[in-house]
Parts: structure tokens; C-alpha cells; sequence
């Protein structure tokens, strides 16, 4: 008599599955398994244990030695932990060279630029003086340069100290100098390396930059002020009070610290225009939308409700395009090109706590104190 005997193959993916589920006894209770991605994605759907953030820490240890990574979630009331096939691993935070080069050709055309506002030559003609001329006509831009790329790169320093402080990788700011015309310089940037790990870290790396910049603002605003100079009738040449928008914030330190007197205006200084620029970019970096300090902030606060706000600032943003000033426009498009939608921490079910969300509506009292919503006129 001839028997058949069939031999089942263990199917990896459900040992695997087995395997993540055993080593979240006692910290997760699973009522369903699924996959998602081709198998690339498990993800266990329950109840966790204990606190969210403690969870995490264990669970991602016991997974790492598998070869996954986990992300917690909540989706319609149930907590989900996805096992991503795969470990993070610890990228490179670019060489420190390149940061120097880049800061060092932005201090070069941000004097220049500098200069140019004190009626200097513009950078073409430095190219043919004499060493001496060049070195006297940046001199003269020196107060500008040094007020600005002291507000931009202490904002960036905030970035870079809170991110080491919750041990996220992150590069050194990167300075973008703009050769020709304008101010000098498009900004500065930091670039993450790893990801949140939760809204905690989330909340306080976004919002670290834009307190750190502000807090250098205002002193320099003081003293811009000090130095600037009233004339009289206000449509005086050059930069002037009048050509620039204002804000509650400005309205308010222009009249405890200068004497303007009616008809008049303030000639201003190049460390108050500087001042103003890192109010008015600290203002926009606050907006609630996207891959801004304020995007970070928002879904920190508000999880995936964050998303419904962002969309409705941009709309908002092109609605003052049309009814304020077209550079919101340019806001806008920067804005779109870098997502309106924030991604999630990694571990996206534990809040921050009272204290940072009363610390969030106090951004929010900042965002609405030194919003220019015409900046220039």
C-alpha cells in the first residue's frame, strides 16, 4: 500500500510575526495582526499596557534585535504598533567644512549687502579697489551683517542644542548666501538626521529655534532704535520707518524707545533693519503649516488635526497674496513645495503635557504679536 505525505513549508512571515508578537507580552495586549507593504509592515492592533513613552523605549529594544522598528499609533480608538521591517540607522551629519565655507561666503555678502544699504558700492566695484577701500566699504556694513547672521544663526543653534539635548542627530546650520542683490543671505538651516522619537521632542526642537532667535531680536531691535534718527518731513530718503510694515511688537518698542514726532519718521539704522527681518522671518516660521517651526509645533499640540490647520493657512496665505501684499504668495509656493502635511513621531500616542501646551499658546500670542501682515509698503 503506497502512502502520500504532504510537508508544509513554516512560512516566514508568520514565524517572523509569532516572533514580535511573543516579545510584546506583557507590554501590549494584541487583538489583531495584519500586514501591510508586501509583508515589509506588521502591524499589531490592541491596547498598550502601560505608559506610552516607557512602552516605546522597551518595545523598540526588543524588536531592534529582530531586525524592526516600531511606530505607535491611534487610529479610531485602538492603539496600533507597527513593526517596520528594518533599523534606523545612524546617518551622517554631512561635513563640517562645507558649513564653514558656506557661512563664511554669507558673511562676505551679507556686509556687502550691508554696505550697499550705507550707500557703499555694490559688489561688482569691491572686485576692482583696492584691498584697503574693500575692507573700509565692509566695515560699514558690519553692524547689518553681524545683527542678522547673529539672529539667523542663533535661531539654528536653538534647532542644533535641542536636538543633541534629545538626542537627535542633526547637521550644524547650513548659511545660504544670495551673491547678488537683496540681503545677503536666504536664511539658514538645520537638517535632521533621525527621526522625533514623540510629540515631546517634536514640540520642543520647533520651537526652540524660533524662541532662541526672538530673545536675540529684541534686544537688537532696542538698539536699532537708539541709533536710528528722526526726520522730518516723513517721506525722507532712503530706508525709513515708513517703507516697512509693522507689527504690534514693533509699534509697541518704537514708541517706548523712540521719539518720533508727528510728520516725522525714523531714519533707520542697519541693526534695526536686522532686527526686523528676524521678527518678520520668526513670524513666518511660526505659521502653523508644514515642514515650519510652527508645522512642528502645531501637530505636536494637535496630532493629525495639525494637518486640517495647515491647510487652512495656506489657504489663508493666499488670500492675504491677494488682499495684503503678493509675498505671501511667495510664502505660499515655498510652503506647498515643502508639504503641507507633517509626518508623525515615531511614537504618536503620547501628548506633551500641560506645560507645553500652555508654552504652545504662548507661541501663539508671540506668532500674532510680530506678524507684519504688510511687509513692505
Amino acid at each position: 500500500m503506497q502512502g502520500y505525505y504532504t510537508i508544509s513549508t513554516p512560512d516566514p512571515l508568520q514565524q517572523t510575526t509569532n516572533v514580535l508578537r511573543a516579545e510584546l507580552m506583557g507590554l501590549f495586549q494584541v487583538n489583531n495582526v495584519a500586514t501591510r507593504g508586501r509583508g515589509r509592515v506588521i502591524s499589531f492592533g490592541g491596547r498598550l499596557l502601560y505608559d506610552a513613552d516607557a512602552s516605546y523605549d522597551e518595545i523598540q529594544r526588543r524588536f531592534r534585535a529582530h531586525g524592526y522598528t516600531p511606530m505607535l499609533r491611534r487610529e479610531k480608538g485602538e492603539d496600533v504598533l507597527l513593526a517596520m521591517e528594518g533599523l534606523i540607522s545612524r546617518a551622517r551629519t554631512g561635513n563640517p567644512l562645507v558649513n564653514l565655507l558656506l557661512f563664511v561666503v554669507t558673511v562676505f555678502t551679507t556686509l556687502e549687502a550691508g554696505a550697499k544699504m550705507a550707500g557703499e558700492s555694490a559688489l561688482p566695484h569691491l572686485l576692482t579697489r583696492a584691498w584697503p577701500e574693500v575692507f573700509q566699504t565692509l566695515q560699514i556694513g558690519a553692524p547689518f551683517a553681524v545683527a542678522l547672521l547673529g539672529i539667523l544663526g542663533v535661531h539654528e543653534l536653538g534647532h542644533y542644542v535641542a536636538a543633541r539635548a534629545h538626542g537627535v542627530r542633526a547637521t550644524l546650520p547650513y548659511f545660504i548666501p544670495m551673491p547678488v542683490g537683496g540681503l545677503g543671505t536666504m536664511g539658514a538651516f538645520i537638517a535632521i538626521k533621525s527621526p522625533m522619537k514623540n510629540r515631546k521632542v517634536l514640540f520642543d526642537i520647533g520651537l526652540a529655534g524660533p524662541v532662541a532667535g526672538f530673545l536675540v531680536a529684541v534686544p537688537l531691535m532696542i538698539v536699532g532704535l537708539t541709533l536710528s534718527s528722526v526726520q522730518v518731513p516723513f517721506f525722507a530718503r532712503g530706508l525709513t520707518l515708513n517703507n516697512l510694515g509693522s507689527s504690534i511688537l514693533v509699534d509697541a518698542l518704537v514708541k517706548t524707545f523712540a521719539e518720533v514726532p508727528p510728520g516725522g519718521t525714523l531714519s533707520l539704522h542697519p541693526i534695526f533693519f536686522a532686527a526686523w527681518l528676524g521678527f518678520f522671518l520668526t513670524g513666518i516660521n511660526l505659521l502653523p503649516v508644514g515642514q515650519l517651526d510652527g508645522g512642528h509645533v502645531s501637530y505636536a499640540l494637535l496630532g493629525r488635526y495639525a494637518h486640517w490647520l495647515g491647510m487652512a493657512v495656506f489657504a489663508l496665505l493666499l488670500a492675504a497674496g491677494s488682499a495684503l501684499s503678493y509675498n505671501w504668495y511667495i510664502w505660499a509656493f515655498f510652503i506647498l513645495f515643502g508639504g503641507l502635511r507633517h509626518p508623525p513621531p515615531m511614537n504618536d500616542i503620547t501628548g506633551v503635557g500641560p506645560l507645553r501646551v500652555l508654552i504652545g499658546l504662548l507661541a501663539v500670542v508671540l506668532f500674532f504679536l510680530i506678524l507684519v501682515p504688510q511687509p513692505f509698503r
